[in-house]
């Protein structure tokens, strides 16, 4: 879920973003929202800022913000720049970076961008990974210690690898339907069952391998949900294109056979998945 972290300059609540994000789905409460995150990235700084600025008026938790990449900031400076200005527009709510550089194709290293970011940005209190450079990612982790920032890690057949170098937790599409795996992961690393938790690792990998083959994508996560949960999520939007029953049919012989999910759970639309 989402939580705020604690941070050594705001007077933020003592509390570390960390665990398990379901991406795409709302986080609820027995009492409705749970802390809330809102994404305000956009290509204008102008909309970005608009975006900060009614995150805050209707009672967000944080913003988080994605890098431009119409017009590409190219240097640590600019981004951080651009960034301070989005932040400066709502400077009562914590503040995260979504690095994802194969989507925004800025190729500024998130170790770098963390240097003194609390200097210019007294609310940064973490960023989302969204790359396979572990490289990266650990420094971030290893050169900011002291910081205690948010490290959630966004890769999710990686996932592991990203604990042992010491991410705080995780946000991924994959773990509306593959989050009792991924958690049976967690609570195996949190245990030291290291040869436990790989083998977690790898049965969510071949899934996930399974599908990037077949081309997996925000249509086709859209399939699996509506499969699995019996509720339907309706055609993504333009340019996206609805995902094929090849696709879907294969995703569901794929999940029955590594047991995520059982025939009975399949046909009721049950989203509990099977151990």
């Amino acid at each position: 879920m989402f939580s705020r972290p604690t941070s050594s300059s705001m007077a933020f609540p003592k509390k570390k973003l960390q665990g398990l994000v379901a991406a795409t789905i709302t986080p609820m409460t027995e009492n409705g929202l749970d802390q809330v995150v809102i994404h305000v990235g956009a290509l204008s700084l102008k909309e970005s800022q608009e975006l900060a600025q009614h995150a805050a008026e209707i009672g967000a938790d944080g913003i988080a913000v994605i890098a431009p990449f119409f017009l590409k900031p190219w240097t640590k400076d600019i981004l951080i720049n651009f960034l301070k200005e989005v932040a400066a527009a709502a400077p009562a709510l914590p503040f995260y970076y979504y690095h994802i550089p194969a989507l925004t194709g800025v190729k500024i290293r998130a170790e770098e961008l963390l240097d003194g970011i609390q200097d210019k940005i007294p609310t940064f209190q973490g960023l989302k990974f969204s790359d396979t450079d572990l490289l990266d990612f650990g420094q971030c982790v290893d050169q900011n210690r002291q910081q205690q920032f948010a490290f959630l890690f966004g890769v999710d057949e990686q996932l592991l690898s990203a604990l042992v170098m010491g991410a705080t937790g995780a946000v991924g599409s994959t773990y509306n339907y593959l989050g009792k795996k991924t958690n049976q992961m967690l609570e195996a690393f949190e245990r030291k069952d290291l040869s436990l938790a790989l083998n977690y690792q790898f049965c969510i990998q071949r899934f996930i391998n399974f599908v990037v083959k077949l081309g997996f994508g925000v249509s086709q996560t859209k399939a699996i949900m509506t499969l699995v949960s019996g509720i339907p999520m309706g055609p993504p939007r333009l340019p996206l294109q609805k995902a094929s029953r090849e696709f879907t049919d294969s995703a569901e012989a794929k999940l029955k056979s590594l047991d995520f999910l059982s025939f009975t759970d399949l046909k009721d639309g049950s989203l509990e998945a099977s151990s």
